[in-house]
């Protein structure tokens, strides 16, 4: 597809004249200096000195970077020295090592609902530099309570809008941009295409492409991880394909409903057989009570499984930190992993009476799939 990208030069005289220009060399280099001797604070009188020789020693002239979706101009350090400063924070808490390895990853991303709020946590944490996103939707008024968008890109294209989020904070970011989202018959090219995915963080709607992308990654040994949202809380799964290539998908949840040889089986179901075969995938068991309470709801009171964007924020922190331990080749097991702010906030979640209320739903609930 066509998008606009940011276009890099040696001068200002390269940069188009109306654009509006931003020039952080000296302050990136000021910086620079306070990261590279901690021993000073910026405030310290001591530092006045130091500092200055520093600048004097400093010849670095920097990179210009054009943003063209807002006629914007940044003057700023080049590549190796921005991503220094921009993780400098993240130190010690992921050392330099950890940091590379992170970086040097090629993830993709298919759906851009809880995938943007993904998407930008592994961004923001100086994650993968080689990224590939895929949504074929636009933006709606509805999507913006979970949505990475500003009420200036609705209409606009999920995976467009994702795209210059990105390119906002990491302008060096190689980003593949699949505008018209996957398909059966571009899924594995997805996948696979150069660059080959390291990691696949599924966050499609379609049951079938959920089923043929598991099928690619297994035969690929690509690990595929699943962030859900569930009320106030989250559902992360771990299918780890690269060390178990005969893992079943979804882990075993569905292997009586689905074939995996015949996955279009599953490309057109009604609403109701959808809602029915993606609660198993996602199972009552994992649900919270208003997750419960609510889904019988859609098309009734409700027009849609509900989001929150809190959630979707959780979702993107917790996924980023799997993608960071696989990276490094840190102990992380396929399963079923849940974060429950209900369970870690309300008094008397886990009493005797609590815990029966729930059962009962729960078997009300699942009267309703059968």
């Amino acid at each position: 597809m066509s998008i606009q990208q940011p276009v890099f030069s040696k001068t200002r005289s390269e940069v188009p004249p109306d654009a509006r220009v931003i020039d952080f060399v000296e302050g990136g280099l000021r910086e620079l200096f306070f990261i590279q001797n901690p021993q000073f604070k910026k405030e310290m009188p001591t530092a006045a000195e130091p500092l200055k020789e520093f600048l004097s020693t400093q010849k670095n002239e920097g990179v210009w970077i054009y943003l063209p979706w807002n006629n914007e101009a940044i003057h700023c350090l080049p590549e190796e020295l921005y991503y220094k400063l921009r993780t400098a924070r993240n130190r010690n808490i992921i050392n330099d090592t950890e940091q590379t390895n992170y970086r040097n990853l090629s993830v993709g991303i298919a759906g851009l609902s809880v995938g943007s709020a993904i998407l930008s946590a592994l961004v923001v944490s100086g994650g993968p530099k080689r990224l590939k996103i895929a949504d074929f939707d636009t933006i709606e008024i509805s999507n913006l309570n979970r949505i990475h968008a500003k009420i200036t890109d609705l209409g606009a294209n999920k995976a467009e809008v994702a795209a210059r989020n990105v390119w906002g904070l990491d302008p060096f970011a190689e980003l593949s941009v699949w505008s018209s989202g996957v398909s059966k018959e571009n899924i594995e090219d997805f996948i696979t295409g150069s660059p080959k995915l390291d990691i696949f963080i599924d966050e499609m709607d379609s049951i079938d492409l959920k089923i043929i992308s598991r099928l690619v990654c297994k035969k690929l040994k690509v690990p595929v991880l699943m962030a859900t949202d569930n009320g106030d809380g989250i559902i992360l799964d771990v299918e780890r394909f690269d060390l178990e290539p005969d893992r079943k998908i979804f882990h075993g949840l569905v292997q009586n409903e689905i074939d995996e040889n015949s996955p279009s089986d599953f490309a057109n179901l009604d609403f109701k057989k959808w809602l029915k075969l993606a609660t198993m995938i996602v199972h009552p068991d994992f649900l919270t009570e208003k997750m419960i309470d609510s889904i019988p709801q859609i098309g009734k009171v409700i027009s849609a499984i509900p989001q929150l964007g809190t959630s979707a924020s959780v979702a993107g922190a917790a996924t980023s930190f799997v993608v960071r331990r696989i990276a490094n080749k840190q102990d992380m097991p396929s399963g079923r992993y849940t974060l429950n702010f209900e369970e870690a906030f309300i008094p008397g979640y886990k009493s005797p009476d609590s815990i029966k209320n729930r059962e009962e739903k729960k078997k009300k609930f699942m009267e309703i799939f059968k």
